[in-house]
This record gives structure tokens, C-alpha cells and sequence, in this order.
């Protein structure tokens, strides 16, 4: 009896001396936690920084290699030759929340026109949903240079905060 008691106690709850329930405690707002603000304050001017890196793409190389391309959005390219360098300069959209560093490798072999590829890649470079751009490598000299409006949107959105592209921090 005892037992059955017991059990309907925990159904019930817990009751007040005047037979009523307790009131509940409500609910904890579905916000953003002290931490999460503090971070969004914190990282707000690198992000800014780092979108309006995204949206330009130039690459001064250096390497061996003769190759051409151009594009139109990532899904447009046209590439023939056969490179590896060294590239210093602007690295274009970074495509996930990452330090865009200013120097890195890479290279291409084939040829690449759209969905056509019989190109090996070595450390391609990254080309942005929308990026506009087109590079050259000639011997042991070569340029690469882009331009991004999804990226140039995704800067201007940020100030709202808002990050459409997903690569703040």
C-alpha cells in the first residue's frame, strides 16, 4: 500500500499545504549564452576583415609550368596546361571558417572544361561558388586573379550579421 502511495505521489508531483501545485519555474529563454555574445563582439572585425579578403582572388606565382584558364562560377571552368607553384598575394574565398593566409602551393595538370575533366589535381586552387576570374603560368611566372559576388554579398550581409557563406568564425 505503502508502495502504491508512494507512486502516486511521484505522478502527481509535489503539492503545496493548501492543496494546490507549486508553480513552475519557467523556462530558460532560447537565446544566444553570455559566450556566445561575448564571441560574436570579439570576432566581429576579423570576420568583416576576412569576407572582404574572400571576395578578390590574386596570385602572383612562381614555379614551372606553361597552363591557361578562366571561369565563370565554380561550375564554368576551362583549364589546359600543367603547373606547380608557390603563390603569394589575396587567397579568394575560403569556403569554411579558416585563417586565409596570404602564401601557399599549388598546381593543375590537363585539361578541365566544365563537367570534362581529364586533369589531375595537385593542390588546385579553391574557386568560389561565383567566382570570375582567369590565370596564366608562364615557364616560371604566373598570375591568378578572381572576383566573387557571392562573397562580395556575404561581406556586406556580415555587417548585419548574417553569414550566408558559413565561413565566419
Amino acid at each position: 500500500m505503502a508502495a502504491l502511495a508512494a507512486a502516486a505521489l511521484l505522478i502527481a508531483g509535489p503539492v503545496r499545504a493548501d492543496g494546490e501545485a507549486p508553480a513552475r519555474p519557467a523556462a530558460a529563454p532560447q537565446g544566444r549564452s553570455a559566450g556566445e555574445i561575448a564571441w560574436t563582439v570579439l570576432a566581429y572585425l576579423p570576420n568583416r576583415l576576412f569576407d572582404a579578403c574572400d571576395i578578390v582572388r590574386l596570385h602572383a606565382r612562381v614555379g614551372a609550368g606553361f597552363s591557361v584558364g578562366a571561369r565563370v562560377t565554380r561550375y564554368a571552368p576551362v583549364f589546359v596546361g600543367d603547373y606547380r607553384a608557390l603563390w603569394v598575394g589575396l587567397p579568394g574565398p575560403r569556403g569554411r571558417a579558416s585563417l586565409p593566409l596570404p602564401i601557399g602551393i599549388e598546381g593543375q595538370k590537363g585539361l578541365h572544361a566544365g563537367p570534362i575533366r581529364t586533369s589531375s589535381i595537385w593542390r588546385s586552387p579553391d574557386y568560389g561558388v561565383g567566382e570570375v576570374g582567369a590565370g596564366v603560368m608562364l615557364y616560371a611566372l604566373g598570375l591568378e586573379v578572381g572576383v566573387d559576388p557571392y562573397e562580395l554579398g556575404d561581406f556586406l550581409a556580415g555587417f548585419a550579421l548574417y553569414d550566408f557563406a558559413r565561413d565566419d568564425f
